[in-house]
């Protein structure tokens, strides 16, 4: 064997690392952790049923791009639901001063997509609406909006004390009041990510439970529904103040599974 010919046996080599890594990133699939918090809130407010919690989320091997986000809600007597994600918060930095007083310094934002690195935890706080929801009210908002136009544009000095009174109006706030579903038990919630790249999930579900007096606080929230919809149609009115909103919500205990 000539010396080039060792020589290029030896350059040939130097690269089999580099080879190693490119062939590794290409055909290994990212494994995808997520580690839900301690406690989350549920609710039902004029956005409809609603799931928050805060996650971590962790990748092995490779980065992932999650593009969307549900989660598969379903009750101890089968009775199941889907959330999507609807609203991503993220806190980068907390500060007291002498006397206590704390000062969050956090970023809100609409969910397009979400990227997850191998360098650090992902922290963020995920708001979920039920589209279901949003699907079975649209008929009957739409409905109010082009009678709440039609009688605004008619120059009709009482326009809104009609509208209050109107079978549009009355019909929106019936099936709002359906769309509550929240029940006693045990809800057992699997996780369901996409990406665009195949990918491994690792702790997709996790459980809570809702207790008697948890669904009854929360179906007072359709009443304030009604209270925070009068509201916004009254604000048409000179020098109209608005009645208070105060959502309650529960705050329950999230037990791992798996």
């Amino acid at each position: 064997m000539t010396p080039a010919e060792i020589a290029a046996y030896v350059g040939a080599a130097a690269w089999l690392p580099q080879i190693a890594a490119w062939l590794y990133r290409a055909f290994v699939n990212p494994k995808i952790i997520i580690v839900p918090d301690a406690y989350a809130e549920v609710g039902f407010t004029s956005l409809g049923p609603i799931f928050n919690v805060r996650l971590a989320f962790d990748c092995e091997r490779k980065g992932a791009v999650i593009d969307g986000f549900d989660l598969q809600v379903r009750h101890e007597d089968g009775d199941t639901r889907v959330f999507r994600w609807a609203g991503l918060s993220e806190t980068f930095s907390e500060i007291r001063d002498n006397a206590g007083n704390r000062q969050v310094v956090s970023r809100d934002q609409t969910p397009i997509a979400l990227k997850i690195g191998t360098e650090s935890l992902v922290e963020k706080f995920v708001r979920f609406q039920e589209p279901r929801y949003q699907q079975t009210i649209r008929p009957a908002f739409s409905n109010l909006l082009a009678q709440f136009n039609f009688l605004k544009s008619s120059g009709d000095a009482g326009y809104v004390q009609k509208v209050l009174g109107s079978k549009e109006l009355f019909e929106l706030t019936d099936v709002r009041a359906k769309s509550f579903w929240w029940k006693p038990g045990q809800y057992d919630v699997t996780v369901k990510l996409s990406s665009p790249r195949k990918f491994e999930l690792k702790n997709p579900r996790f459980r809570f439970h809702l207790t008697p007096i948890d669904v009854d606080q929360l179906k007072q929230n359709v009443d304030t529904m009604s209270v925070d919809l009068g509201n916004v149609i009254q604000s048409n009115l000179p020098d109209f103040q608005a009645q208070p909103i105060n959502w309650n919500w529960a705050n329950v205990s999230i037990q791992r599974v798996g």
